[in-house]
């Protein structure tokens, strides 16, 4: 399963709600096996489930269960992602888009990346081959839970941070 989020900033984020439907589309996709937190876009993705929000049990849930994670450029988005192992494909929101105010978003992806958290999109264009490759690589097999070292391992790594240390 795929689990997309673009948080819950007021601003759609089309763009990507677009791309991940044609995805599903041309790939011929069950319609649950992608799941789409859509926040305030208007975008109505017809080839996956989707919903604006989900509640934090039902993000959790699909975090866990999820092969890879698709995320806006926020740091909140990814870091449980990152705490379970899991793919994540950033795609930043953009200003010229008018999808945020600036592109601070673009900023942290390209820097998370560097440092091989993430794969940072910002052309959309390249998103489906991006998916491709993960999926080939990267699919999650018999994932099991890992709560407990979840926790653990993402105050260390918040440590780290605002450390300066990564």
């Amino acid at each position: 399963m795929i689990f997309v989020t673009v948080g819950t900033h007021e601003q759609p984020f089309n763009r990507l709600l677009v791309a991940i439907d044609k995805y599903a589309e041309t790939r011929n996709l069950p319609k649950d096996s992608i799941v789409v937190q859509k926040g305030y876009s208007d975008y109505e993705p017809q080839n996956t489930t989707s919903e604006k929000m989900y509640s934090l049990e039902q993000m959790e849930y699909f975090y866990e269960k999820a092969d890879i994670i698709i995320t806006h450029g926020g740091p909140g988005s990814m870091f449980p992602g990152w705490m379970l192992g899991k793919p994540i494909v950033a795609v930043p929101r953009q200003a010229k888009f008018k999808e945020h105010v600036d592109n601070h978003q673009v900023e942290f992806c390209e820097f998370m990346e560097k440092k091989k958290k993430v794969v940072c999109v910002k052309e959309i264009s390249s998103l489906s081959n991006v998916l491709d490759n993960l999926i080939n690589r990267f699919q999650t097999k018999n994932h099991e839970s890992k709560t407990e070292a979840f926790i653990e391992k993402f105050e260390k790594e918040l440590a780290l941070i605002f450390e300066g240390k990564i």
